[in-house]
């Protein structure tokens, strides 16, 4: 009875065309020699833009009611807030001592949260502006001084955000004033894009985000690192970011054959994947991946891969390799699945689900239903062959276990 249930799981695969859920897929990439380029990777197509980092300064984020505005710290741009003066300041800015003001990055763990917001006290302040609630708009109160990828140093002036227009109108001139520009940077052509582009250096929009999907970044960017005193710092690091909206976990310490991705929530912050996966041995003099380590990414379609970095070879070359393998896909539909000598069917549950120990038609024992914050939703004995009525259950992911003096048996299980 268990061969005939096993082959049964094993046709019903076959006929979702579902072979490669289970299957890995190497990848092997390169950023390039220094780690110049950023690819953006979509998890179902691989590599989708394989792009320099060079070209731009700063970046805005496109949503007509935000206020985010990012550096291109990856290159080198720095940012500090004027400590002398507010925008009245702008003609008569003094920066002597500009080497001991502390520079502002972009936030680690999320997108808007750019070096021009660090100093933002929460609505309506939002760092290099202040909200009008009669006009909507973000009127800029604060000065900066941005050090550009090219090494030069602007005064710099968020002028404001018409937010119904989604126009930005910013002023930079050299330190004595010196060269200045006012220019107005239209986003709504790019609505479409996480953000936007410019160089401050030669005056110019990029539209560098691929038009495709996409969900990692493999960049370079500022995070938080423990230096050698065992304090966190804020470090330049070679990783992976997220796409905004993108959902992963993080599992350290395990094996090759883990894949419980649901037993941890996923989080959508932009460094869940991060750059600690890896290391550089300084007795080898070369770079060491944890694959212990497994990430699971859930992307746009609800599928959810496993990822398994397996090397890294360094900035000579900027290429690395991991594996991906589809562990769960939105695509498919199980009508048996058998988990050693639990089988239960049909899994997605539409109103009832059947509960059976494979080869043991005689299972006496309890079963018990938990939804995923592990409170118990349902139990019972069981006497052979059981069934549940789900109808009264709220869609969604529960654990099925089975379990007598002599077995345990954990499955899951999606209500619908």
């Amino acid at each position: 009875m268990k061969k005939f249930l096993s082959i049964i799981a094993l046709l019903a695969i076959i006929s979702c065309n579902s072979s490669e859920v289970f299957s890995s897929n190497p990848d092997t990439l390169s950023m390039n020699p220094g780690y110049a380029s950023d690819i953006f990777y979509s998890m179902s197509q691989g590599e989708v833009l394989n792009t320099p980092r060079a070209g731009w300064d700063m970046a805005f984020y496109t949503s007509a009611f935000s206020a985010g505005i990012i550096i291109n710290e990856g290159s080198g741009v720095e940012l500090y807030a004027y400590p002398n003066g507010d925008t009245s300041a702008w003609s008569s800015m003094d920066t002597t001592g500009l080497s001991s003001w502390t520079p502002l990055y972009n936030s680690p763990t999320d997108w808007e949260d750019g070096a021009f917001n660090r100093t933002s006290q929460g609505h309506p302040d939002y760092g290099w502006g202040v909200y009008n609630m009669i006009t909507h708009s973000i009127v800029g109160d604060s000065l900066f001084v941005i050090k550009t990828e090219d090494g030069s140093f602007k005064k710099l002036w968020i002028v404001d955000k018409i937010s119904v227009d989604n126009l930005y109108n910013i002023r930079f001139a050299d330190l004595d004033g010196a060269n200045q520009v006012d220019q107005s940077i239209d986003v709504k052509p790019f609505i479409s894009k996480n953000f936007i582009y410019y160089s401050i250096t030669n005056d110019e929009l990029l539209d560098r985000e691929p038009s495709e999907s996409w969900d990692m970044l493999f960049t370079k960017y500022i995070d938080l690192t423990t230096n050698s005193s065992g304090e966190l710092v804020e470090y330049l690091v070679t990783g992976v970011t997220s796409n905004i909206g993108l959902h992963a976990n993080k599992f350290t310490g395990v094996g090759p054959d883990f894949d419980d991705w649901i037993s941890k929530p996923f989080d959508s912050l932009k460094n869940t994947i991060g750059y600690d996966w890896k290391s550089f041995d300084m007795q080898t003099f070369s770079w060491v991946v944890d694959d212990s380590i497994a990430f699971f990414v859930k992307d746009d379609n609800d599928d959810v891969y496993k990822l398994v970095f397996t090397y890294w070879q360094g900035s000579s070359t900027g290429v690395f390799a991991m594996n991906k393998s589809i562990v769960s896909s939105s695509s498919i539909q199980y009508d048996v699945i058998s988990m050693n000598n639990l089988t239960i069917y049909p899994n997605p549950s539409v109103g009832y689900v059947n509960v059976k120990v494979a080869n043991n038609d005689n299972f006496k024992g309890q079963v018990v239903l938990t939804d995923i914050s592990g409170r118990m939703v349902y139990e019972s004995e069981i006497n052979g062959n059981h069934q549940i009525n789900t109808s009264g259950f709220n869609t969604g992911m529960y654990f099925i276990t089975v379990s007598n003096s002599q077995l345990k048996e954990t499955s899951r299980l999606i209500v619908k």
